[in-house]
């Protein structure tokens, strides 16, 4: 288990086929801020771009720095290409980041496959 800190904050990532949503928590899970790239006035496909998300992250970055916190945790989840890109782009700020975890949840044996019809 790794120390918490006390200004530590917890980013959780959900990723879904058409957005992705962002959200800021304390470490008692109290949530402090969120955001997604439709409150941003960004439309259709192109907000699961890199440049929308990195826009986004940037926001986030600020916020975190306003209100004094300089430890993160990132919990990731959902299916996206962009998971690597928003680790790269955390690597390169100033907030240390104490643990990463993905909770993507995986099949397990997929759905039944129909009957074949005989005739």
């Amino acid at each position: 288990m790794l120390p918490i800190k006390s200004k530590s904050l917890v980013l959780k990532i959900l990723f879904t086929s058409t957005n992705i949503l962002y959200c800021l928590a304390n470490i008692q899970g109290n949530v402090i801020f969120w955001t997604s790239a439709g409150t941003q006035k960004i439309k259709g496909t192109k907000k699961i771009t890199s440049t929308a998300i990195e826009a986004i992250l940037n926001q986030l970055f600020k916020k975190a720095k306003a209100l004094g916190y300089s430890y993160l945790h990132i919990q990731l989840k959902g299916f996206n290409k962009n998971k690597k890109f928003i680790l790269k782009f955390f690597k390169q700020t100033k907030l240390e980041i104490l643990s990463i975890s993905d909770q993507t949840s995986l099949p397990h044996n997929g759905c039944k496959i129909r009957k074949v019809k005989r005739i």
